[in-house]
């Protein structure tokens, strides 16, 4: 009798875990269900995501490729400024020694008759 209540109670406890087990199991079909149609969703959508970011990628390295041009171009002008300036200072250089030397002499020279033609009205007027 034992043996018989026993297998009466397994029996009712296999009972109510199948009737709890299966609204789990729906539940499970229909989330499987849902992550499919989520993974079909992805699928499509992923082929024109991958495409705008090959393009974006294409033009992000055009554009670093101009910029690196473009600086490669601005060194290449600041270069060319420096030595324009050095050649300036030269320049500059050249035509101060070349100038201030008579310039100086010639001043001098206008300073002296100046004060010597002072000198001659003021002899004069006396």
């Amino acid at each position: 009798m034992l043996i018989t209540i026993s297998v009466m109670v397994i029996a009712v406890i296999a009972l109510v875990a199948a009737f709890y087990a299966i609204p789990v199991l729906i539940q499970i079909r229909r989330t499987a269900g849902e992550v499919e149609k989520l993974a079909e969703t992805v699928r499509t959508q992923i082929t024109p995501l991958s495409k705008d970011l090959a393009i974006i990628f294409q033009e992000t390295r055009s554009i670093l490729e101009s910029i690196r041009q473009q600086t490669d171009k601005v060194e290449e002008g600041i270069t060319a400024l420096q030595e324009m300036v050095v050649n300036l200072r030269d320049f500059q250089r050249d035509i101060q020694e070349k100038i201030e030397g008579p310039l100086l002499e010639v001043s001098t020279l206008i300073k002296a008759v100046s004060e010597g033609f002072a000198a001659l009205v003021r002899l004069l007027r006396r």
